[in-house]
């Protein structure tokens, strides 16, 4: 017996359990979609995940609903068009708002898209521009030293060794000078006097040189320091001094006492200025 039909309508065979599966499966999943697609729009920041990340996510979500569609358009028989001008004019009207309403959605996901990549984009224009900034200053500096290197020339270098070695000279000479003043004003050369009372203290004869009746002519103090001082400077692998009887006792064990000579650990006849110019003795 044949079935009746309402306003031109022709009857529908798909299964109502499929449809509805997959029409709330196809919900679920956009109102997924609306959801994070709502988070990124509210977020200030962007999304920590990464553009492919996102861009894959909405991809599938996409598959799910195409496949979604396939699967109901197989279950679904072909549907007349109903003839009532006005049911007409109201189905499609819904599904022009329907293709609105998924638009709009699609629209402001890539909006979102768009703000994420700008702000990527902006990010590497910063580095770029800081790279920039470093490359031009290290080329700045790469040419002040390439034209230091090509004015500078052997003349330079000597002249300005010169000028050191002149000061250095100066300054050796000044000080020389005030150590003299100080020496002679402090240290005079020991008198007759000055040997008698020693050797009567130290029971030495000191007045004379052996085998000889000559007296012995003591070095100052000023002369003593010299020698060390130039042993110590032309020959630093050997700075030591031999002591003779020319070298005034008490002024070696003044020198020894307060730590401006050092003896020889195999030879106590033998003595070297301390070394204060190397920072250590």
């Amino acid at each position: 017996m044949p079935m009746k039909m309402t306003e031109g309508v022709h009857p529908v065979t798909a299964p109502k359990e499929v449809v509805n599966r997959i029409k709330a499966e196809c919900e679920q999943l956009w109102a997924e979609v609306s959801k994070i697609h709502g988070e990124v729009v509210a977020s200030k920041e962007p999304v920590s995940c990464s553009q492919e990340d996102a861009l894959l996510k909405i991809y599938q979500v996409k598959e799910k609903r195409l496949r979604a569609e396939v699967e109901l358009l197989k279950e679904k028989k072909v549907e007349a068009l109903p003839t009532n001008q006005e049911v007409l004019h109201g189905i499609l009207k819904a599904e022009l708002q329907r293709s609105v309403s998924e638009l709009t959605q699609t629209l402001s996901n890539v909006r979102a898209e768009k703000q994420i990549l700008e702000e990527e984009n902006q990010r590497l224009a910063e580095r770029e521009s800081q790279h920039d900034a470093i490359k031009e200053a290290l080329e700045s500096k790469l040419a002040e030293v390439e034209h230091e290197v090509t004015h500078s020339t052997a003349e330079g270098y000597l002249k300005d060794l010169q000028q050191k070695n002149k000061k250095a000279v100066k300054y050796m000479n000044t000080v020389m000078l005030k150590m003299k003043e100080f020496v002679d004003e402090h240290f005079p050369p020991p008198t007759e006097e000055d040997i008698e009372k020693w050797t009567k203290k130290h029971g030495k004869s000191g007045q004379k040189s052996h085998g000889s009746n000559t007296r012995i002519k003591y070095l100052p103090l000023q002369t003593i320091l010299e020698e060390l001082m130039n042993s110590c400077m032309d020959t630093p692998h050997n700075p030591y001094v031999t002591l003779d009887e020319t070298y005034w006792p008490p002024y070696v064990e003044l020198l020894l006492r307060y730590d401006i000579v050092l003896k020889h650990p195999d030879d106590d006849m033998k003595i070297k200025l301390v070394p204060f110019h190397l920072g250590n003795t």
